[in-house]
């Protein structure tokens, strides 16, 4: 958020917060006439805490959204680097399907705090050992990522959902004749 609509984010949500407190304080202490019916403080009671409710509602959903986009990078005097969750799957996916074997694979990233945890779907081409191709995987992942985001990739799930074993060749049909019999 830019500088600007930041602080427009915050005069108006302690505004919402001032009205809430302002009219909470009015159906407390009733000293105008219009607010002793009961119906009246009610309705102006919801007001104020509506007002309130939507002013935590904002900021949650606000500080919520910043973990799920994006990956801290890097943090420093000077700010901090941010990158997207979209970067970083596209990115585990490429890394994964240049690996040999992998026929296609699908990738998802959820920040953990630290760093991203990885899941990968994956399809393999026939006789790919699945086990060692898994480990090899899990390791460059981990390294590429850091080297290239500075970000840390804590877990990576792999899930292999096809691969079948290699079928031997075909061999060719051949006709066998009594001896001395020829086509």
């Amino acid at each position: 958020m830019k500088l600007l609509e930041r602080i427009l984010f915050w005069v108006l949500s302690l505004l919402c917060v001032a009205l809430g407190v302002l009219l909470l304080i009015l159906v407390l202490f009733p000293s105008l006439t219009w607010l002793q019916l009961p119906a009246v403080r009610i309705a102006v009671g919801v007001l104020a805490l509506l007002s309130i409710l939507c002013t935590v509602a904002l900021h949650l959903m606000r500080a919520s959204g910043k973990k799920e986009e994006a990956a801290l990078a890097s943090e420093g005097e000077n700010g901090s680097a941010f990158v997207s969750m979209k970067v970083l799957s596209d990115m585990t996916k490429r890394i994964a399907q240049d690996q040999e074997g992998v026929r296609a694979c699908r990738s998802k990233v959820m920040n953990n705090g630290a760093g991203v945890d990885v899941e990968l779907e994956m399809a393999l081409d026939p006789g790919v050992a699945v086990a060692p191709m898994a480990a090899r995987l899990q390791e460059q992942l981990k390294n590429r990522v850091f080297e290239m985001t500075g970000v840390h990739v804590g877990k990576v799930g792999i899930l292999v959902e096809a691969a079948s074993e290699a079928k031997p060749p075909k061999q060719p049909v051949v006709e066998q004749l009594p001896p001395g019999q020829t086509k």
